[in-house]
């Protein structure tokens, strides 16, 4: 596969796996990057690339520097923020985006800036709990939780001379 304007997506959670494959039926392309080889034959046709995701080196062998984005979708929740983060030590222009598992991690994955954040499971309590409350939920609603997108940072204020 040419990696060039390609979805990279780190992980191998339902999230990751899900994502994948509607990408792929979309006729985007993919690049996986798993930790582990899969059996032989279990992946055969997908451009898959072995190691840890968070790794500079990794993520050029996926070529990150290229892609249009880099999806960390990790169990870990600290994993996905040093995906991040090594997307952008290698200078990639690729967006980013950040799974939280855990809810008590949404504000520290914000820290590293990606550029959209999906917290899938965190979303799943808050409906569940809306509709068992009677709350309206909207589609507006769904859609700002569904993908939370991170705050613009303002650059840094001149110093007083």
């Amino acid at each position: 596969m040419k990696r060039q304007s390609h979805f990279i997506v780190a992980g191998d959670t339902a999230l990751a796996i899900n994502t994948w494959r509607e990408l792929s039926k979309r006729g985007r392309p993919v690049t996986r990057i798993l930790r582990e080889a899969p059996e032989e034959g279990e992946l055969s046709g997908v451009d898959v690339v072995v190691g840890d995701p968070g790794s500079v080196e990794v993520l050029k062998q996926a070529g990150a520097e290229r892609a249009e984005a880099v999806l960390a979708m990790l169990d870990d929740d600290s994993e996905n923020a040093f995906v991040v983060l090594a997307v952008k030590e290698t200078g990639s222009r690729a967006r980013t985006v950040a799974a939280v598992n855990e809810a008590g991690h949404l504000e520290r994955i914000k820290l590293v800036q990606p550029d959209v954040v999906i917290a899938p499971q965190v979303l799943g309590g808050e409906l569940m709990a809306m509709l068992l409350s009677g709350e309206q939920v909207t589609a507006d609603f769904v859609m700002q939780r569904v993908f939370q997108q991170a705050p613009a940072r303002s650059p840094p204020a001149p110093p007083n001379a």
